[in-house]
């Protein structure tokens, strides 16, 4: 990705990767970082431009950006890189069960990269998939990476 790009990212939570060391490395090649914000009003999430240490405690546990950071749109966004519970290598993941990512791909069109980040023993032989569903490009575990669609 050329520098000035934006790539989305999470702040994980529990088993979820963390992606702090990612963050980092994306600022130091000049990309420009934006965190989700949930809404209860719509299920596609919101993307602000802030650095890691002002996003904020939120709920679900999660740390997410205040509602006055700069906004991102989604058409800006060159990649989204994602949590789950479960990947297979087919593109399939399992998320915590709100639909938030897959409204927001829906949203986003086929432009930003859609990659998983997952340990190991994540990765299934498939999982389960339901119509809305929208498949991931690529998945990174800590061995390796796989171009998925």
């Amino acid at each position: 990705m050329a520098p000035g790009s934006t790539v989305a990212l999470y702040a994980g939570k529990d088993s979820e990767v963390d992606t702090l060391r990612l963050d980092e490395a994306a600022r130091r090649r000049g990309l420009v970082v934006a965190y989700p914000r949930v809404h209860d009003h719509t299920r596609a999430l919101t993307f602000h431009a802030v650095e890691r240490a002002a996003l904020e405690p939120s709920r679900f546990g999660l740390l997410e950006p205040s509602a006055a950071a700069p906004s991102v749109a989604l058409a800006e966004l060159a990649a989204f890189f994602v949590p789950g519970l479960g990947f297979d290598r087919s593109g399939g993941r399992i998320g915590w069960g709100r639909g938030h990512y897959d409204a927001t791909f829906t949203a986003a069109g086929d432009g930003p990269l859609r990659i998983g980040l997952a340990f190991s023993c994540q990765v299934l032989d498939e999982v389960p998939r339901e119509a809305h569903d929208v498949g991931l490009h690529i998945l990174i575990t800590e061995g390796t990476t796989l171009e998925v669609v």
